[in-house]
């Protein structure tokens, strides 16, 4: 496993893991603090896609 795909799948999970502490803050106490972690779930997948993306490139 080359080190653009290994970043891709570690990306993917921190974005999960972002995802879900979000929904169980939401869900639990308030948007405001869980907002910003739907935020960096986007940024992480956004990350993989492109590492994916160059991880197929090369």
């Amino acid at each position: 496993m080359n080190s653009q795909r290994r970043a891709a799948t570690n990306f993917v999970l921190l974005g999960l893991l972002q995802a879900t502490l979000g929904t169980v803050f939401t869900i639990a106490g308030s948007k405001d603090f869980a907002a910003p972690l739907f935020w960096c779930a986007t940024f992480s997948f956004a990350c993989a896609w492109f590492s994916e993306r160059r991880a197929t490139r090369a």
